[in-house]
């Protein structure tokens, strides 16, 4: 039976979302990563490394090296630790700006103080593998900690696809990335004595894509109305995607998901148990991890977020069928085209698909305080979304890790605006 997470209405009756019967699975694959990660760090003949958002996790599995994620670690400070705040504001005293990424700053804090995992500690690495795609800031915050640590550290620097890149200029940046793969096999061997085995590469990958394609699967379920899934589970059951592509624990997980979304799906259920589904809503960027009850209050007003282009480009399917080189051909384009880190005419295109395919009644921007790429181009995506798309869209100026971001009253006000404001746009169009 899937058990029920209770909001208040406006009206004082009771909302529900709908767990499906499947999400405590999620917390099975979580104890996994982290004892895992734990035997990794303790194991001298285990491997360890800290890597990032963008960065092709599947390489480190090849090498047989266990990812540790700081970004990760931090949402466990936020979400579940409800430490982050405490962790940033450390930095701050440290010398660090209030301007800087809070992930970067959580992490500062709590490797400063040696925080527990519980809490959103991180182990020391072996050495550190980044990239600087979707985030500006991963160059010296893994710098600085790499220093901190005197561990190796490998940067891939991946050119930005702005507007206006034509095809021939692609392949170029294709070509300079695909050297620094070549480049990291090198230094993997020059440190610790590894160099990429070829068929477990082609193993990681296979299994890599299997959960890509469920991820893939369960957002086409995700367009049936009522809406099966809300971000209010996708915010964390996305965690394999994050840290676990290329091994086989994420991947039930995701097919016991996915089944449930299809029996739900068949009954004519939602994810509200009050069956009455009046807004379907996208939801772009990066949550507020320690805010997360925002996405279950939103069926207070039968609003349900059905899509977000956050969660969903942790999920490109990967090449299969090929030989090492156009794989890495292909995993480099991958690398730099992404939703999450589209250009600005890419992105407006691509929103307005999504609002027809998922029959979208507004958008929420999340204009992230801590995330410049993500936000950048938020108000001309607003005008463009509402011009062409007919729809009302809120800009929400808050914080990803950083709870001082959020205002309580203020954010609630213009919540129940734009809800009014939807319900406007509906009733001219009836």
């Amino acid at each position: 039976m899937a058990k029920k997470k209770n909001t208040n209405e406006p009206n004082g009756a009771q909302a529900r979302i709908n767990l499906l019967p499947h999400a405590e699975g999620l917390r099975n694959v979580m104890i996994w990563y982290y004892l895992h990660g734990m035997l990794a760090t303790k194991l001298p003949w285990k491997m360890t490394a800290w890597t990032g958002a963008g960065f092709p996790i599947e390489m480190l599995w090849a090498y047989d090296v266990f990812p540790l994620h700081p970004e990760n670690m931090a949402t466990v400070s936020a979400a579940r630790g409800k430490t982050s705040q405490q962790f940033i504001e450390h930095a701050e005293g440290m010398g660090y700006s209030r301007d800087l990424c809070s992930y970067c700053k959580t992490n500062f804090g709590a490797v400063d103080t040696c925080a527990k995992t519980f809490k959103g500690g991180i182990a020391k690495p072996d050495f550190i593998a980044i990239t600087n795609t979707i985030c500006d800031t991963h160059w010296k915050w893994f710098q600085i900690q790499a220093r901190k640590f005197k561990v190796p550290a490998f940067v891939f620097d991946c050119p930005s696809y702005v507007s206006g890149t034509d095809e021939k200029t692609m392949e170029r940046y294709i070509d300079y990335v695909v050297d620094q793969f070549f480049e990291f096999n090198m230094f993997m061997k020059k440190n610790f004595g590894k160099t990429m085995d070829e068929e477990k590469m082609r193993r990681v990958m296979e299994k890599s894509d299997r959960l890509c394609e469920l991820w893939m699967e369960i957002y086409e379920l995700r367009k049936s109305v009522p809406a099966s899934y809300s971000s209010a589970e996708t915010s964390a059951s996305f965690f394999p995607l994050v840290v676990l592509p290329g091994v086989d624990v994420g991947i039930k997980f995701f097919e016991n998901i996915r089944d449930d979304l299809k029996k739900r799906i068949a009954r004519g259920e939602g994810t509200l148990s009050s069956g009455k589904e009046k807004f379907r809503l996208m939801f772009e960027g990066i949550p507020f991890w320690y805010r997360m009850k925002f996405m279950y209050e939103l069926a207070k007003y039968e609003a349900v977020v059905v899509y977000e282009p956050y969660t969903y480009s942790f999920g490109p399917r990967k090449p299969l069928d090929l030989n090492l080189l156009e794989t890495l051909r292909r995993v480099a384009r991958t690398m730099m085209d992404l939703p999450y880190s589209y250009n600005l005419e890419k992105r407006i295109d691509y929103f307005k698909k999504v609002v027809a395919d998922y029959r979208l009644d507004g958008v929420i921007l999340h204009e992230n305080m801590s995330c410049r790429p993500s936000s950048t181009g938020m108000m001309d995506l607003k005008e463009a979304i509402q011009r062409d798309c007919g729809i009302p869209v809120l800009i929400l100026q808050c914080d990803m890790n950083d709870p001082r971001a959020y205002s309580e009253g203020p954010i609630k006000t213009r919540v129940e605006g734009f809800i009014e404001l939807m319900e406007q746009n509906r009733a001219g169009r009836s």
